[in-house]
């Protein structure tokens, strides 16, 4: 990345131990940690704009809250095998490292993210071995159907570069199961009573703000993104960690997502 540009991002709050242990804190006690104005007015522009110039993925899939096709272990109606239907537009990491600047990858590969994100989660993170899933895009209109679901990489941070007339909120339900396996009952439950009965008396929101982190435990953490109202499109830049330096998101989550248009069946080009 080149020091001498302005900065992407505001590396003075990483820095900050009031920050530091306040998102220690909040990750622990409700599953998501949040820095406002972490990225800079100006880096929200680069972002956003080798983001908007790269052909993106319009992709519509049916699977279920795990990103995959069921268990055949289970009922047909069983919440293990209860599939929705998805909508987004993806921007996958084949993309955004043959881009000419490179910004997103050059953020994801900064060390001081990956180390203060590794402090707030009080253990060792190792970059996402995935070809797409550990850095892409999202670009999300109200035509467009994100659902509830757990993710296979065990903790995400997003970057919100671009904010919808309304709607769009990050929702979800801190730290719902306690292991990362498809056939905790407490997994099960969630789905059952959310999905499936569209009880939402746990459901929590945050709305997001241009610039904001946000940082959780997706594996644990049962969540979504809102419902998008108005024309304008919500932009965000997802980076995902493990605790070991091998993960790779499982054939079924890859093909159940295409984040790339690479391996998109429904390429659109921006512009």
């Amino acid at each position: 990345m080149d020091q001498s540009a302005d900065p992407l991002v505001d590396w003075s709050l990483l820095a900050n131990a009031t920050i530091l242990q306040q998102c220690r804190k909040s990750l622990q006690s409700n599953g998501v940690a949040t820095i406002l104005n972490f990225s800079t007015p100006s880096g929200i522009d680069v972002l956003k704009n080798e983001i908007l110039s790269c052909p993106f993925n319009d992709s519509k899939q049916h699977y279920t809250s795990y990103q995959d096709q069921g268990d055949p272990k289970y009922p047909q109606s069983h919440s293990r095998n209860y599939k929705v239907h998805s909508s987004a537009s993806f921007v996958g990491r084949k993309s955004l490292q043959h881009s000419q600047q490179r910004p997103c990858i050059d953020l994801y590969d900064d060390e001081r993210l990956r180390s203060f994100l590794s402090s707030v989660a009080t253990r060792k993170l190792y970059q996402s071995k995935d070809e797409n899933g550990s850095v892409y895009s999202y670009r999300l209109q109200s035509h467009h159907n994100p659902p509830w679901h757990f993710d296979e990489s065990p903790y995400t941070a997003i970057i919100y570069l671009q904010s919808g007339d309304d709607g769009g909120e990050f929702e979800y339900i801190p730290r719902r199961r306690k292991t990362r396996g498809v056939d905790d009952a407490e997994g099960h439950d969630i789905i059952r009573k959310v999905v499936m009965s569209g009880d939402r008396d746990e459901v929590e929101q945050i709305r997001p703000e241009e610039g904001m982190l946000l940082f959780f435990s997706g594996v644990h953490t049962f969540h979504r993104a809102g419902k998008v109202i108005g024309s304008a499109t919500r932009l965000g830049l997802v980076f995902t960690w493990s605790e070991n330096g091998d993960f790779c998101n499982s054939e079924d989550v890859k093909g159940s997502n295409e984040w790339d248009p690479a391996d998109s069946t429904n390429l659109v080009y921006s512009g």
